[in-house]
């Protein structure tokens, strides 16, 4: 019986090919999350991100404007409550939902 030829396919198998890239399977078109870089962020805001990341599930995340404002806020009720003593109970539940947003326990 004479030698049968290899077959084409069985010479491509035996060559060395590159290894084939990874092609991506997300949609065409689809808008790409971008991933915030903390490198232009304060070290509070840094901080935020840190503590929304582990803990900010069901909370809202706050731009570094929307921080700045409600940490502002927040600092200024609790100067407010050193001077005082007390708050108000509409002050006294601002302050609470500015700890919710912010992740702030103090």
């Amino acid at each position: 019986m004479p030698k049968s030829k290899p077959s084409a396919r069985a010479i491509k198998k035996t060559k060395s090919q590159p290894p084939r890239k990874a092609v991506s399977k997300k949609k065409v078109g689809a808008p790409v999350p971008k991933k915030p870089s903390k490198q232009n962020y304060t070290e509070e805001y840094a901080d935020y991100l840190e503590r929304y990341e582990l803990y900010g599930e069901g909370r809202p995340r706050l731009s570094p404007a929307e921080f700045d404002r409600l940490d502002e806020e927040i600092l200024d009720l609790l100067a407010l409550e050193t001077e005082q003593g007390v708050l108000s109970d509409d002050q006294i539940v601002r302050l609470q939902e500015l700890e919710f947003l912010l992740l702030d326990s103090e």
